[in-house]
């Protein structure tokens, strides 16, 4: 009975939220098409958010603090609004935008009631567990030993099958849509676990999240966030593409047989940068770059970040000749930049040709070999790196 009821939470947990974005001065700045649900109505584009939501009167500073610290999260447990008990969470989104987010935790007691209705762990979970993934508004789906075990009516629907068993016949893997070179539920939760993730599934966008039933189940949920596409692409702090979307854009190119280079961008002892004048400017050193970067590319070229000091870049509809002399003018163009607070840094580029053999595992995977042989090699320099061919 224990384990079912931790299974029960980690759903209900999961519920889908309702959000407000809001701006420095507390006004509406847009909100998810639900929010009536909590509220009664849907605020307007500028009005007061505290006309709407009194119970963080007097938490304002707090409040403000989160736009400063993205470390920083607000927590209201158990509010009732509209007739719904709900939690407000209020997340850093970017330097000028708060996220206001109301989860649904009604049935979290209901639910724990029902559960004294059951002695039989099998029957409880074919019948309360199954109802309430199917109350749920968010695309839910459990894994066990690699296999979804258990999908509410949304999900199913989603993807067209009547039941879970079709989806193994369909040979459904969620994992392929988040990053190609994932071989299971296993790595895609250790990718997921503790953090949000986007993924983008027939051109619709959902925050996916992944949390651990026990040792035996995983539990995933989808969250269409549609409407925020545009936002959820990009990286707050350097407004460059996240990774998610350049993945996407590199399994096109491969996909359509285009011409491109991939190219890893690393940002030379930018840890120094970090111990010598502090994580603020570390910040502004990033934007920096990242704006640098951009000003010196075509437009339909996809630039990234991929994590901390790295970024990508993805060329494409270019020749190999182009392409290298290419990167070499943004080396340069670097190297002979002096940064607002730190004067001079250099960057190292590996750089991989798309070969007919590539997904999108592969390539990435050489461009970074060749940054690493840019990096050892005395950086500030440009490695391209070849296929290795087998012998047979």
């Amino acid at each position: 009975m224990k384990n079912i009821q931790i299974i029960l939470n980690a759903v209900l947990s999961k519920n889908i939220f309702e959000y407000i974005l809001i701006d420095k001065d507390f006004k509406v700045v847009s909100t998810s098409d639900g929010i009536a649900m909590f509220l009664g109505t849907i605020p307007k584009e500028k009005e007061d958010v505290l006309e709407y939501l009194p119970e963080l009167v007097g938490s304002e500073q707090e409040i403000q603090d989160i736009f400063k610290d993205r470390s920083l999260t607000y927590i209201l447990e158990t509010v009732y609004k509209n007739d719904y008990y709900i939690n407000i969470t209020i997340e850093h989104y970017d330097t000028n935008i708060a996220l206001v987010l109301m989860h649904n935790i009604s049935d979290i007691t209901l639910s724990k009631q029902k559960l004294l209705q059951y002695s039989n762990e099998s029957v409880l979970i074919n019948t309360t567990l199954q109802k309430i993934l199917d109350r749920q508004n968010a695309l839910l789906f459990v894994t066990n030993n690699e296999e979804i075990s258990f999908a509410n009516q949304q999900f199913l629907e989603y993807f067209g099958v009547m039941r879970v068993e079709d989806l193994r016949r369909k040979n459904l893997r969620i994992y392929k849509h988040l990053d190609a070179s994932l071989k299971s539920y296993d790595a895609l939760f250790e990718q997921v676990n503790s953090k949000e993730e986007y993924v983008i599934i027939n051109d619709d966008t959902f925050i996916l999240q992944a949390t651990m039933i026990e040792s035996t189940h995983k539990l995933f949920t989808l969250t269409k966030v549609t409407n925020l596409s545009h936002e959820v692409y990009i990286d707050t702090l350097t407004g460059a593409y996240r990774k998610t979307y350049f993945n996407k854009q590199l399994e096109e190119m491969i996909k359509n047989k285009k011409e491109g280079v991939v190219v890893v961008i690393d940002i030379d002892d930018f840890k120094n940068v970090n111990d010598t004048y502090g994580h603020l400017i570390g910040d502004d050193v990033l934007k920096e770059f990242a704006t640098l970067i951009k000003n010196n590319i075509r437009g339909n070229d996809v630039f990234a970040r991929w994590g901390g000091e790295e970024f990508l870049l993805l060329l494409q509809g270019t020749t190999h000749d182009y392409a290298m002399l290419k990167i070499e003018e943004i080396r340069k163009v670097v190297n002979n930049y002096l940064f607002t607070t730190i004067g001079h840094m250099t960057s190292s580029f590996g750089v991989a040709w798309k070969e007919e053999s590539d997904d999108v595992h592969s390539l990435l995977q050489r461009a970074d070999k060749a940054l690493y042989e840019a990096k050892t090699s005395g950086k500030n320099k440009v490695v391209f790196k070849k296929l290795e061919k087998v012998d047979k």
